[in-house]
């Protein structure tokens, strides 16, 4: 699920969700979201519980894992408005003059956000994994990306190109696109149906085993045979990195908010001191 949407809330819900997808026998699950007002990227690497136990009884230790599925999550919104205009939807919100503060306080609160929050899901690619992906996949329109966290904050929308005849035995390419007319994409991925498959690892993960017994215990979930555990790919956060992302987040949030009333309450004591001023040095002159 996405990670904005806090489904760790729902640890009954969201446990459904993963059994449900990962034993339906769907053999390349691709999940696609949105509502969230923004483009991100995400992966969950995910193992079953019995395999799990037994890999632990037989003493495989904290590091390497039993064979494993990735799930796959592109959110794409939104084309009315997104954290890079606006959070609201309010017709107000994209007019000036109120449109120069929501603007700038949403991309900036988000963009911090993104920065600092301990958001693992979300996948992060390098400028060898753009290389090495315009090596394997055919030409696309406007193929582009970029590398670091896969996020965008701008107006945008998915295009899910998928090849069924290529060496690696099928692939899928997602782009995410602005809204600027014949202009590359601000995102892109691309993942072979073994991949999704969990047959040919995927690239990047960096969770351990530890980090699946943590989630399992963490929700204390009744987890049977067959039974999925899913984690973020890059491991689950220290609760240090929770708690300093949070508290940088309130104090981003208190600067945004309270700033414009800080800037009129400057600007009025400034008018009234000028004021002042003016008005001492005309009983001067008189």
């Amino acid at each position: 699920g996405n990670i904005i949407e806090e489904w760790s809330k729902f640890p009954e819900a969201r446990q459904l969700l993963y059994d449900t997808i990962l034993n339906s026998g769907v053999k390349s699950p691709l999940l696609v979201s949105g509502d969230v007002h923004m483009a991100q990227i995400l992966r969950k690497d995910c193992v079953r519980a019995m395999h799990l136990e037994d890999y632990v009884d037989n003493g495989g230790g904290t590091t390497d894992l039993p064979p494993k599925r990735p799930l796959v999550e592109v959110t794409t919104s939104g084309m009315t408005h997104s954290w890079g205009t606006s959070f609201s939807s309010q017709p107000k919100n994209h007019k000036l003059p109120l449109k120069l503060y929501t603007y700038f306080v949403s991309y900036i609160f988000m963009s911090v956000a993104h920065l600092v929050c301990p958001w693992n899901d979300l996948e992060i690619q390098t400028a060898n994994d753009i290389e090495h992906r315009s090596k394997q996949s055919q030409p696309v329109t406007r193929k582009a990306g970029r590398a670091g966290k896969q996020f965008y904050l701008g107006l945008n929308f998915a295009d899910f190109e998928f090849d069924f005849d290529t060496p690696d035995g099928g692939a899928v390419t997602v782009s995410i696109f602005g809204i600027e007319d014949d202009a590359p994409s601000k995102l892109q991925t691309r993942w072979t149906f073994d991949q999704l498959s969990g047959i040919v690892d995927l690239p990047g993960m960096t969770a351990n085993a530890q980090d699946f017994l943590t989630s399992r215990s963490k929700f204390n979930l009744p987890l049977e045979n067959d039974e999925w555990i899913c984690v973020p790919h890059r491991g689950l956060p220290s609760l240090h990195h929770e708690y300093a992302a949070n508290i940088i987040m309130f104090f981003t949030f208190c600067t945004l908010f309270f700033m414009p009333h800080a800037v009129i309450i400057s600007l009025l004591w400034w008018i009234r001191r000028w004021w002042s001023r003016k008005r001492k040095s005309r009983n001067i002159m008189k």
